[in-house]
């Protein structure tokens, strides 16, 4: 097999990697964006629980919300690191994918202008040998 058709298929196997790690980065992007704006809504759902009850059942009540609402935050946190996490590694992979993508398309670049070369040569070689056979004969 020729060096060509197999940068051709490592090129499509690169680009089908690029665009793999691109959508992943763009969903975990994604992802990360819920938990923070889902973050936010909690953590302002939380101010606006104000102790306005009168009773004691009502302030444990409250208390019991509020303590409940700081563990979901809490754990919403949690997530949103995750998904930092997540996306910091989607973003490596997608640099990654982009790296060796941008290398086969060097290495196809030079192999099209090395074959470019060889024919400009092929054909200066022709042109030399037609002119020699014409200045033989005059």
């Amino acid at each position: 097999m020729s060096p060509r058709p197999r940068l051709a298929a490592l090129l499509t196997l690169r680009r089908a990697e690029h665009d793999v790690a691109a959508a992943e980065l763009a969903a975990a992007t994604q992802r990360h964006r819920d938990s923070e704006v889902l973050e936010a809504r909690t953590r302002a759902g939380l101010e606006h629980l104000s102790p306005a009850a009168a009773d004691l059942h009502q302030l444990r009540a409250i208390a019991a919300a509020r303590l409940a609402a700081a563990n979901m935050l809490d754990e919403l946190r949690a997530g949103a690191a995750a998904s930092r996490a997540e996306l910091e590694q989607a973003s490596a992979e997608y640099t990654g994918a982009s790296v060796r993508l941008r290398a086969v398309e060097k290495l196809r670049e030079r192999a099209a202008a090395a074959e470019r070369e060889s024919e400009l040569a092929r054909e200066q070689a022709a042109l030399d040998e037609i002119g020699a056979r014409k200045a033989v004969r005059a």
